[in-house]
């Protein structure tokens, strides 16, 4: 997804994310794993949303995000603790970051492996890194099993993806060990595979951005998959979790 297109749902995205109520859930899942005493980097910052429930709960945190749209509503969140940066090109110096979360961040870019190899840079040794992944534990429903078909083979690869068993063996190239789930929240939400499918076409589910060509082929092939599910209006109960994963920089 481009810059421009950030900017573009910038008014909107925090409320088709969960809002307030979510981020504040999201803040205290962090918060007990981070060292109040020593400043946080929010590495792809977005709206300041959940660094705003971080600050409210004893931590000083500074942002990072390549779309201006989402940082003027970070800047009204947490003043000029903000700056607009590429987080596979931080202007940060080498070894200086204490602890470093980022919600939401590794499956929104072009390539995850450059931000894991510029994290592992900038943390000092014994640094963490908290990720909270826009997967977490993902419902296996009849819709989950539509979505997940659809994200493999938009990213065979995995560029794109952020769950564990993609991102350890790439964190480990880059002097980063994967500690394992540090947190875990279990979610419970509906949605019918017509308003899944209503998603897909509007550009809300994140894995389908990268559109154009083949992958809006596949996307469409999904879409009718979803519409012609059992029942397709009646919303299924999709139940899973939102999970922090944890690295730390080896000494």
């Amino acid at each position: 997804m481009s810059v421009a297109e950030f900017d573009e749902i910038a008014p909107k995205y925090d409320e088709s994310r969960g809002g307030t109520e979510r981020a504040a859930g999201f803040a205290r899942m962090l918060a007990p794993l981070l060292d109040p005493a020593r400043p946080v980097l929010d590495i792809g910052v977005g709206t300041g949303i959940v660094a705003a429930e971080l600050t409210s709960l004893g931590h000083t945190v500074h942002g990072l995000d390549l779309s201006p749209g989402m940082l003027a509503r970070a800047k009204d969140r947490l003043g000029a603790r903000v700056a607009v940066a590429d987080a596979c090109r931080l202007p940060v110096q080498s070894g200086s970051v204490d602890q470093a979360v980022s919600t939401w961040l590794l499956h929104a870019g072009p390539d995850n492996r450059a931000v894991l190899a510029e994290v592992g840079r900038v943390l000092r040794p014994g640094g963490r890194y908290l990720v909270i992944p826009a997967g977490g534990t993902r419902p296996t429903d009849d819709i989950g099993l539509l979505v997940g078909e659809l994200e493999n083979r938009l990213d065979p690869e995995g560029s794109r993806r952020d769950g564990p068993e993609w991102l350890a063996p790439i964190a480990a190239a880059h002097g980063l060990v994967y500690e394992g789930t540090a947190s875990e929240r279990p979610t419970s939400f509906q949605v019918s595979p017509r308003a899944m499918a209503a998603s897909l076409s509007r550009g809300l589910f994140t894995g389908a951005w990268a559109v154009g060509g083949e992958a809006t082929r596949l996307v469409d092939e999904t879409r009718s998959r979803l519409l012609a599910l059992p029942n397709p209006d009646v919303p299924r109960v999709r139940r899973g979790a939102d999970v922090v994963l944890l690295f730390t920089r080896g000494t």
